[in-house]
């Protein structure tokens, strides 16, 4: 049974609560590195170490597309993935066209989202991936303005040795907020929580929290004291799947001992849902009553609250652009002082032949 019935806020999970991210992942990465294997003879186990060394340099497994930093592959070889074929498409393409026809929401995710935004719900994600990646989701799945926050870790964006099609202003939200994380948070972290309510002032008695990890999502909710829903939905993984993201994936042997240590420690914890929602993420209309967290004018508010708040950090930076100013002027000052008294120097002793290499001293 839930905590409290009558909710106004939603805080959900991302990836496999409202989309399936392994089935995407899996049906553009698995093909990509067969072809790429089949093609230049690689032993694929070697392949997916080198994949592997990748991911963990930019901290994600989704920077597959990267291959031009990829150690084992030739030249000519890495020239073959970008090269069209006569007939079809190149490996990085269907690659790329995997990913994207592959991104689904689950049965009733958006339908739910959509009567919950028509209530006047708040509705914010929290997610663990890197920013860039979800907001090339969120447009892609067009689920821009129907969250009104998500939180997510801040990252270095596409790979440098990577060319881009489209500049980064292209994939920023027009409607929804995106709040950036430290890029080393790492769920079960109950304070995010705590803090992503108090930004709103959510009470922890309106909200739930929505995710289809157990021993992540929902013991975070718990120790949050916030009402906890468990996406059952979204933990139903394919063991071929998972098995081969295990095997290529960003987490750093440090990374592993970690869960290790933290799964033994917590072995006999029994962490048990408020709700479960077994099939569908629709069942969450039969469990809670919503009710608007909107007053009738904060609506007419948000916008001028976000333009403060933008006009604020222009503020700062433009005060940081004056103190590094400042700081260059007293610099270049110093330095004119320098020269003048080393001139000064220079005229009484031995007229001004001291002055220019004790100048250039300085400089």
């Amino acid at each position: 049974m839930s905590r409290h019935t009558i909710k106004n806020c939603v805080v959900t999970d991302l990836d496999d609560t409202i989309w399936d991210w392994l089935s995407m992942w899996h049906s553009s990465f698995g093909p990509y590195l067969n072809e790429i294997a089949d093609f230049s003879g690689i032993d694929e186990t070697r392949l997916k170490l080198d994949f592997k060394k990748l991911h963990q340099k930019y901290n994600t497994t989704e920077v597959s597309f990267a291959f031009g930093e990829l150690e084992m592959l030739s030249a000519e070889q890495k020239e073959k993935i970008t090269k069209k074929p006569l007939v079809g498409k190149s490996i990085l393409h269907k690659y790329n066209s995997n990913k994207k026809s592959n991104l689904k929401m689950y049965d009733g995710v958006l339908k739910t989202l959509l009567q919950l935004k028509s209530q006047g719900v708040l509705i914010i994600g929290f997610t663990e991936s890197n920013a860039f990646f979800t907001k090339y989701r969120l447009k892609h799945l067009e689920l821009d303005g129907i969250f009104d926050c998500i939180y997510t870790p801040l990252d270095t964006g596409v790979p440098q040795s990577v060319e881009k099609i489209y500049n980064d202003e292209h994939w920023e939200p027009v409607k929804t907020e995106i709040r950036y994380l430290s890029k080393t948070i790492k769920k079960p972290d109950s304070e995010i929580l705590g803090i992503i309510l108090r930004d709103f002032q959510v009470s922890k008695e309106n909200a739930i929290y929505i995710g289809d990890k157990i021993d992540r999502d929902i013991r975070m909710a718990n120790d949050a004291k916030i009402t906890s829903v468990y996406a059952k939905y979204g933990s139903k993984i394919s063991n071929d799947k998972y098995q081969l993201l295990k095997e290529v994936t960003h987490w750093s042997q440090e990374d592993v001992i970690r869960e290790a240590e933290f799964q033994q420690r917590h072995a006999n914890d029994e962490i048990k849902a408020d709700v479960i929602l077994e099939n569908s993420f629709s069942e969450l209309l039969n469990h809670f009553s919503f009710t608007s967290f909107y007053k009738k004018t904060d609506r007419d508010l948000i916008p001028n609250v976000i333009s403060i708040w933008s006009d604020i950090v222009k503020v700062q930076q433009h005060f940081n652009d004056i103190g590094l100013r400042i700081r260059n002027l007293s610099l270049t000052a110093f330095t004119f002082i320098i020269a003048t008294l080393g001139q000064t120097i220079g005229f009484q002793n031995q007229g001004c032949s001291l002055s220019v290499p004790f100048r250039q001293s300085i400089l």
